[in-house]
């Protein structure tokens, strides 16, 4: 195994334990945004196998119970999938890795990755696995991705010192340049082991647009792309109302792309050509 597999065992297998409680991700607004997606991912695909790609604690799992009768989730982390609930349902558990997932071709109607792009080291493999066991006109739903543009700028804040920062900017500056410090104070994962796990955050993100070509050359015949979680969304949300940060994002979303690096994450949604006769 690579070193970057080596790091995520490591720094997932620290994290496991309170990983449901400590992660921001299932926080009630956002599992409401999530299984919204995960509702119109069933419905663009019309199936019923769905295969979770670094499943992690079941995240993506328990949300997509409600759309899809049968449920793999594969990851490299052994404590991480002994956090996972796979009662009451079809759900199947698997230990492995992503660039060699242990599926036949078009096995799936659909696969979801969430919060895990940034953790690989190629992602062009994980792509064409994904391309491979999906059936013609399955779909691959990506979420949680660091935006490169967001990425570059917070990071790049230090280039202007005559601004001197708000604690909201400061915050937002330590959650990108500092995390590495964070995790190790409060799990004891040593801050190079951390940094090691996130290939992608250590580049600044990921180019979405980089990220389109990467997919339409390994098997997939389209790839949206959106943005999400603007600076400030949680402040907005938490200290005003849902409304006032739906506002907000509308008119972001309608400003593009002047506003690219305004936008945290970026999710996707790439598309398998179907068959002629479906």
């Amino acid at each position: 195994m690579s070193d970057v597999i080596d790091a995520n065992i490591a720094v997932h297998s620290a994290l496991a334990e309170t990983y449901n409680t400590d992660e921001p991700h299932f926080r009630p607004e956002n599992k409401a945004k999530v299984s919204k997606r995960l509702a119109e991912l069933q419905a663009m695909t019309g199936g019923d196998r769905l295969l979770d790609l670094g499943c992690g604690t079941g995240f993506i799992i328990d949300l997509a119970r409600p759309y899809f009768n049968e449920i793999h989730g594969i990851d490299i982390t052994p404590a991480m999938l002994s956090q996972v609930d796979a009662d009451g349902h079809d759900i199947t558990i698997h230990q492995g890795q992503v660039e060699q997932l242990p599926f036949d071709d078009g096995s799936f109607d659909a696969a979801s990755a969430y919060s895990f792009l940034d953790h690989l080291e190629d992602t062009s493999k994980m792509v064409a696995e994904a391309a491979r066991v999906l059936r013609p006109g399955g779909a691959l739903y990506i979420d949680l991705v660091p935006n490169r543009f967001y990425w570059t700028r917070i990071g790049d804040a230090t280039l202007h010192p005559q601004f001197e920062l708000s604690a909201f900017a400061r915050r937002e500056f330590d959650m990108v340049t500092e995390n590495d410090k964070r995790i190790e104070e409060k799990y004891g994962v040593d801050a190079t082991t951390f940094r090691k796990a996130e290939p992608a955050k250590e580049a600044r993100g990921v180019d979405p647009f980089a990220f389109k070509e990467v997919a339409l050359a390994n098997g997939f015949a389209g790839c949206d792309i959106r943005f999400d979680w603007f600076l400030g969304n949680a402040k907005v949300l938490h200290q005003q109302s849902v409304e006032d940060a739906a506002i907000i994002d509308r008119y972001l979303q309608e400003s593009l792309p002047y506003s690219l690096d305004l936008f945290k994450y970026v999710w996707f949604v790439l598309k398998k050509e179907a068959r002629s006769d479906d």
